[in-house]
């Protein structure tokens, strides 16, 4: 099979990249391939105020809705000091956030991209890529116990921050932290589900607690501090990590009434992006060109946009306009930029443990990775 754009990953930067070109390009060939069959349970379910434009223009704003996702209306951050400060999205130009369930958002924002005449290939894995002097790439993909083998004119990596095409390719990950998510999904009853819808923030000693309610009558909380923190605090096992949120304040407080659903979750949360995120034929979007901290709430939003972005570049590259890529770039480079600085001020503001192994690697002024 042949196609003009092959789009490994289908999550949402992946899945905004296949969309925009359906709009922008309805006779392209397009083809997303997704590692996952959209089952398992996906970090990152908070939408922040904004998503709205970014959907519209991708023609699924109704087909969101439509899913019926539990609307937020603030933030609230225990940071810096003991006492918790509100930002309510009211007073917001944006409108509200959202709480997602991860799995059925990106499952509809590949569904849309199917009926805009995508073909979206479920369970497909990268296992080999050549870039021909034809200008065509020859890709290996694994699906279904078989290897199957296609040809794209430009191919985008979506795939996370495993980068995996782009690695494959010769870019390097460029790790500026080492940041990691303790999670466990709590389960209300109809009856004690909490009516505040906040995004919840608390700084503790050692790190960090995030916490959200998400659709169908559950939450979320995740313990965010350095890998070798949580490895020592031994927090993959459920006693601890129920222990460790009993020492919170006002996370503990949120999820008491709620039965945890899950054991803990330990997944890789760390700042990077790639040495390179373009080459002949290729570029990567999303987590695979760079990953922010969870505080930036930037996560999902970013990567629609940088798919967006990323479609454009595909369009002119297949044109032959490659000097697309130069500037795709210099706009990932300014953003990477801009965000270090935010996050550097923000973690700034804790003062309250100087201390303590996690503030002290952040109190420290740095370059860029």
């Amino acid at each position: 099979m042949r196609y003009d754009v092959a789009v490994f990953g289908g999550g949402p930067a992946g899945a905004a990249t296949a969309l925009s070109l359906k709009r922008l390009r309805p006779s392209l060939r397009v083809a997303i391939l997704e590692a996952s069959s959209y089952s398992a349970w996906r970090a990152g379910e908070t939408l922040p105020p904004g998503c709205q434009g970014i959907l519209q223009s991708l023609g699924c704003w109704e087909r969101f809705l439509g899913e019926r996702f539990l609307q937020s209306f603030g933030s609230r951050a225990a940071w810096g000091g003991e006492q918790p400060y509100d930002n309510e999205f009211l007073f917001s130009t944006h409108g509200d956030g959202w709480h997602l369930d991860r799995v059925r958002f990106d499952r509809m924002l590949s569904e849309c991209a199917q009926e805009d005449g995508a073909d979206v290939l479920q369970d497909a894995r990268l296992a080999g890529s050549q870039w021909a002097e034809d200008r065509i790439w020859r890709l290996v993909i694994r699906r279904g116990g078989r290897h199957e083998e296609l040809e794209a004119g430009f191919v985008v990596d979506a795939t996370g921050r495993s980068a995996s095409f782009a690695v494959q390719q010769g870019a390097r990950r460029l790790i500026g932290d080492h940041l990691a998510g303790a999670s466990v999904v709590f389960r209300f009853t109809r009856n004690n589900m909490p009516a505040d819808t906040y995004t919840l923030v608390e700084a503790q000693e050692d790190g960090w607690w995030y916490s959200s309610m998400t659709p169908d009558s559950h939450a979320v909380a995740i313990w965010m501090s350095d890998a070798d923190l949580v490895r020592g605090r031994g927090l993959h096992a459920a006693e601890r990590w129920m222990e460790h949120l009993r020492r919170s304040r006002l996370t503990a407080a949120r999820v008491a009434l709620a039965d945890p659903e899950t054991a803990p979750g330990i997944w890789a949360a760390q700042s990077q992006r790639l040495s390179q995120s373009v080459g002949p034929g290729w570029l990567a979007a999303g987590d695979a060109a760079s990953t922010f901290d969870p505080l930036s709430s930037q996560g999902i939003l970013k990567a629609l946009r940088s798919g967006k972005l990323a479609s454009f570049v595909a369009i002119d590259c297949l044109q032959g306009l490659t000097a697309a890529q130069a500037r795709y770039e210099r706009i990932l480079a300014a953003e990477y930029e801009q965000y270090h600085a935010a996050k550097t001020w923000f973690y700034g503001l804790e003062q309250r443990w100087p201390a303590s192994p996690f503030w002290r690697r952040r109190q420290r002024v740095g370059r860029q990775p």
